[in-house]
């Protein structure tokens, strides 16, 4: 059930568009960060108000990247990357994320770096907030965040929030001086768009929602819708590496391939993960008992989460001190599984060809750490500042069981936000931002997977009804379906779409990667 703060939901006053030739002279143009390595990009920043209701509270600086079109230009593109807390910089700037060639030469791409990130003015949680012992720090846990980052950034923190980020937008697209722009928003970005298309509705031309947030669901909702999808995509991953055997060579079945993946975790931390086996095939029996045929599979099924959770206890019993948690493998398998371009390095690691990806790295370069630090907190607060759903009581028990027993990371960040432990202490400071596509001239599109982990397909149809969006259902794994530009046929209809505002697909196959082993 919602708890909307009623109060809240009014939108920011209107900006006034104001003229090119006085706009461009409110840009301070600047050297782009350094994980911006596409040499045509031109980076800067203006300033904005830090509360759009109370500018007199004054000022801070929001910064973007633009990439000019290498050809005839046919518009300009706003893009976002979602989290809320993903780069800007790299979303468009970086050669890596490979967009349609098409977009390059056709579209200025603009991507604004969300305010409390580094490249705008970031939030300031280096100091310790006092007055908070271990169990206050615990209970209330989410005000001690907030009261750390307002000793370095006071006043900042309530303002970081999708409705002050959409009128940064707008103030940007006054000092590029466009008259209208096209949105590209990947995932919380689809929320962010929306926002902006639908409060913005005679600047905005075209809208390409990839991978759609539901408002309704904000936040702790869409933290518990994740906890299954991570574990159904995790299946998938396990079904794909069992279908590439002869590559891999893990097992010829996705419990095969577990119990594989599960070895390496143990050798690494001295426990086994908790996460629940995929489902058993009659492959898995064991030859003594291959005459129980499917019977005996489903046994097995039945049986392995509770064998799993109870290995995992004896284990730690056995050697004290050992946690799941502190598993490159397992850590690395949570945060690559959404992404199926990175399913060949997965399995070629855990096949032992390929060291474990780091994804924990951060080196000791000091902007990488302040980007980070800025990134994690920035997302905190925005969650908590606009969080309108109702923490779920029989959740804090699995909370405790998770963060203080199991170490599960397949539960442990979904958990947090669905018992309220995240946001507890914070009230927020913003309500849920209406989305409305009716006043848009042309229709937005809207990409979906059917086996997104983080945006479930499920949870695409509030959005959806809301904004009047054309859906693309894009049947496979993957969250940010074109995220990438590695599925050809969804690269097509995102241009074409782009171009002529017009898309009749309705439903394209997903990505599938190509095994490759180091090995």
């Amino acid at each position: 059930m919602l708890a909307v703060l009623a109060a809240t939901t009014a939108l920011s006053p209107f900006l006034i568009s104001t003229p090119l030739a006085a706009a461009q002279e409110n840009i301070t143009w600047e050297e782009c960060p350094p994980q911006v390595d596409i040499a045509s990009a031109q980076c800067g920043r203006i300033d904005v108000p830090m509360h759009y209701s109370d500018p007199s509270l004054g000022d801070i600086s929001v910064g973007f990247v633009k990439v000019p079109a290498q050809g005839q230009k046919r518009g300009t593109v706003f893009g976002n990357a979602g989290g809320p807390g993903g780069d800007a910089y790299s979303f468009f700037g970086n050669q890596a994320m490979n967009w349609p060639a098409a977009m390059y030469q056709e579209f200025d791409l603009v991507a604004v770096q969300p305010r409390g990130m580094v490249g705008s003015t970031p939030v300031d949680c280096n100091n310790i907030a006092p007055g908070y012992d271990p169990l206050s720090m615990l209970t209330r846990e989410g005000a001690f965040v907030k009261d750390s980052c307002e000793i370095g950034t006071p006043g900042y923190t309530s303002s970081l929030t999708t409705d002050n980020t959409a009128n940064d937008w707008e103030r940007v697209r006054q000092a590029l001086g466009e008259d209208k722009i096209s949105i590209f928003g990947l995932s919380y970005g689809t929320y962010l768009g929306s926002v902006y298309a639908s409060r913005y509705p005679q600047h905005t031309d075209k809208v390409v929602l990839d991978s759609a947030m539901s408002p309704n669901l904000a936040w702790n909702g869409i933290m518990a819708s994740q906890e299954q999808g991570y574990k159904n995509s995790l299946n998938d991953f396990f079904n794909w590496v069992a279908a590439n055997n002869d590559t891999y060579h893990l097992g010829a079945t996705p419990l095969a391939v577990y119990q594989n993946w599960s070895n390496k975790i143990v050798a690494e931390t001295g426990t086994n993960p908790t996460v629940a086996p995929p489902p058993a095939q009659v492959g898995d029996i064991p030859p003594a008992f291959a005459w129980a045929g499917q019977t005996g599979a489903d046994v097995i099924t039945a049986t392995n989460p509770a064998s799993v959770q109870i290995q995992g206890l004896a284990s730690q019993l056995l050697n004290p001190g050992s946690n799941q948690s502190m598993s490159p493998l397992l850590n690395a398998s949570r945060a690559l599984i959404p992404q199926p371009t990175t399913w060949p390095m997965l399995a070629d690691a855990i096949a032992g060809h390929t060291p474990i990806p780091d994804v924990s790295e951060t080196g000791d370069d000091p902007y990488v750490i302040e980007s980070m630090n800025a990134s994690v907190n920035m997302q905190r607060l925005v969650m908590c500042n606009e969080n309108t759903v109702a923490p779920d009581p029989v959740a804090i028990a699995r909370m405790a069981w998770t963060g203080f027993v199991t170490g599960d990371v397949f539960d442990v960040y979904s958990v947090k936000f669905s018992s309220g432990q995240a946001c507890s202490g914070i009230n927020p400071s913003s309500g849920q931002q209406p989305t409305d596509g009716s006043q848009l001239a042309v229709r937005p599109l809207l990409l979906q997977g059917t086996s997104d982990p983080q945006t479930p397909y499920w949870t695409h149809g509030d959005l959806a009804r809301s904004m009047n969006a054309h859906v693309v259902t894009v049947n496979g794994p993957g969250h940010g379906q074109a995220y990438g530009g590695n599925n050809q046929a969804v690269n097509n209809i995102v241009v074409d779409y782009l171009r002529t505002g017009h898309a009749t697909a309705t439903s394209v196959e997903g990505y599938t990667p190509t095994p490759i082993t180091a090995g």
